[in-house]
């Protein structure tokens, strides 16, 4: 069967396919085991320690945690486990957000382009299965990257309450991410060199508006409860000392706060997270003066680490938790863990290559078209006003990235933009008589 003929099935039978999506997600929340390990644990745990202390995030004792971490998805995450404390809940909320980005992409596309390639993107979305995949764990990237599809979605409509939503959900990503910093750098850039000086006045003082009302209101809610005005992570310091330090390779590496090195802390449960971040980021800061270069030389590594594959989550449809495509490319090239494939049928290791293979064409196929689109139709693309500020997220986005280190699932929001970007130019491939892949 041609592609064409595979897609225009698909477009056809749409509805059909949101439902099977729907049932197979659903199927997959209630039967497969959720054993969460690294972030995801870590996330559930401080949710649940919240509860215990009938405290929202953070409680008083988490002052001495080595930082506080995505408090607005915390906070979500104590809510709905206030409702019923499961798992279970957190996979089918999961749903819920992996529906509303999926709306959205259709959505934003819709509008951007047409029906067609609205359709064409939802689809591509379906079978990226590292959205099928997160449902199992418990991590940020749902929320957040729905609250900057939000926030794009609002300022495709312009007028001034839609400007101001743009602004609240930016604010929003923000207390999730810091990256959604990137966000309202794309907003500011954009008027800056694109409206006159009284549009800009109105129309980027509404985003920021917007943005500086969530985070008064979100912060004097942490006060209320914490005592402390917080809005957003405070980890900026840890990451940057992954990234700066003789250890460092580009992708997170834990070595830099063993004994020795230099981001030891001797009995680090009694000090605050604040002292922590003021030793850390000071490390950080000598360590990149006194190697500019070896630091910036890593800059390509992290871009490496992030997009050189895609497996964050993908091995957990095949129940499989302790193998990704790193570890299984290290033991075939050097047989680095002899014990890794041990205890799998012949069966199940078929699966987990089967698996990653056909996900990482998928995967690339996604970055090549992008790439293409982005070299050959630059001009275009950038010439309308709502992709020229999805570029300059991805843009900024990527360069806080190259500040910190590297990691396959930090992409995600990224891709799911890409997606949006290529999508008119697959539906007119698919509808061209001569398989063009242009834009018109």
């Amino acid at each position: 069967m041609k592609l064409h003929a595979i897609f225009n099935f698909l477009k056809t039978h749409f509805k059909l396919l949101l439902l099977l999506y729907l049932v197979v997600q659903v199927a997959y929340i209630i039967f497969y085991p959720l054993n969460y390990q690294s972030d995801s644990l870590y996330y559930f745990n401080l949710a649940q320690d919240c509860l215990k202390q009938n405290s929202f995030y953070p409680a008083h004792n988490h002052i001495f945690e080595d930082y506080i971490i995505a408090p607005l998805y915390i906070n979500i995450l104590i809510l709905v486990l206030k409702i019923y404390n499961s798992k279970i809940v957190i996979g089918l909320l999961n749903i819920a957000l992996n529906f509303t980005q999926l709306w959205l992409v259709y959505s934003i596309a819709k509008k951007e382009f047409d029906e067609g390639p609205a359709k064409v993107a939802a689809i591509i979305y379906i079978f990226y299965l590292s959205t099928f995949g997160m449902i199992l764990l418990n991590l940020t990237e749902f929320l957040f990257c729905t609250l900057i599809l939000f926030s794009l979605y609002f300022y495709q409509r312009r007028n001034a309450a839609f400007l101001l939503l743009a602004g609240l959900f930016a604010g929003a990503a923000i207390a999730v991410r810091p990256l959604g910093w990137a966000l309202a750098a794309a907003y500011l850039i954009n008027y800056l060199f694109g409206v006159k000086f009284i549009e800009l006045i109105k129309k980027l003082g509404l985003i920021i508006s917007g943005i500086l009302i969530f985070i008064i209101i979100y912060s004097s809610f942490t006060y209320s409860n914490f005592g402390r005005f917080i809005f957003q992570s405070t980890n900026g310091s840890v990451n940057l000392l992954i990234a700066a330090n003789d250890d460092a390779s580009g992708a997170y590496n834990n070595k830099v706060f063993k004994k020795g090195k230099i981001g030891y802390i001797e009995e680090p449960e009694k000090k605050t997270y604040i002292e922590k971040e003021k030793f850390w980021q000071k490390q950080a800061l000598n360590w990149i003066e006194e190697n500019p270069v070896k630091y910036i030389s890593l800059f390509p590594m992290k871009l490496l680490h992030m997009f050189a594959w895609d497996d964050f989550s993908v091995s957990r449809l095949a129940n499989i938790r302790d193998w990704n495509l790193y570890k299984a490319a290290k033991y075939l090239l050097f047989h680095s863990d002899d014990n890794l494939f041990n205890s799998a049928s012949f069966g199940t290791i078929f699966l987990f290559f089967l698996l990653l293979i056909v996900h990482h064409l998928y995967y690339f196929s996604i970055i090549f078209l992008f790439a293409f689109a982005l070299i050959k139709y630059f001009r275009k693309l950038s010439g309308s006003e709502n992709v020229r500020v999805t570029l300059l997220y991805i843009l900024f986005g990527l360069g806080i990235h190259l500040l910190t280190f590297g990691d396959a699932r930090f992409k995600y929001p990224y891709i799911i933009l890409m997606i949006l970007i290529i999508s008119p130019f697959v539906n007119n491939y698919l509808n061209s008589g001569t398989k063009k892949f242009e834009i018109e």
